[in-house]
């Protein structure tokens, strides 16, 4: 007697339409995640970036995310390479695009505005052949798009891929800056 209630139970919970309690509204998580410039021309241990964020999902499955961003980037000139870092800290709103049933597998897209630093060279614009470097360090600020891949491995742990575009109009480098990563969330409440 004891089996068939333990395997009518496990039929049960097969059938039952009960889903893990995933996006609830005012969940808080840690991101961390990394990147690699999309036109990054040499090593990854010489062009990178690192960034940790804090995430608050709404109650429509969104989330904000406040986060901050390393940036480093490496450009070959005669025989040394000319140093490029930019750290900048970012709002932002991303909203789901996709999600199956389960809500396991997401896609979302997100905007957010961002300010930073960006230094050339560590701030020494002759060069060690006599050349003046123009590129000057300095505050800027902008915008940037994103679009990320996400996957519960279980319900407080997400890992996640994403491609991301800045726009940064007042930057030395660049006015449109991409890039592509892997990172991964931990919900703690």
């Amino acid at each position: 007697m004891g089996i068939r209630i333990i395997i009518i139970i496990g039929l049960m919970l097969l059938i039952s339409p009960i889903h893990s309690q995933r996006l609830l509204g005012g969940e808080i998580g840690i991101q961390i995640s990394s990147a690699i410039p999309a036109n990054a021309t040499n090593a990854i241990s010489e062009n990178f970036s690192f960034q940790l964020a804090i995430t608050s999902n709404t109650k429509s499955g969104n989330y904000w995310k406040f986060g901050t961003e390393y940036q480093r980037k490496t450009f070959d000139y005669k025989n040394q390479k000319l140093l490029y870092e930019f750290y900048n800290g970012r709002i932002g709103y991303f909203l789901q695009v996709f999600s199956n049933y389960r809500k396991n597998l997401l896609v979302y897209t997100g905007i957010s505005g961002m300010a930073g630093y960006e230094v050339f060279n560590k701030d020494q614009s002759i060069l060690q052949d006599g050349a003046t470097l123009k590129n000057t360090s300095g505050f800027v600020y902008g915008g940037k798009a994103a679009l990320s891949l996400e996957t519960y491995l279980s319900n407080s742990w997400v890992l996640f891929a994403f491609s991301e575009v800045n726009y940064i109009p007042q930057s030395a480098l660049a006015v449109w800056q991409s890039q592509f990563g892997i990172g991964t969330r931990i919900f703690i409440n």
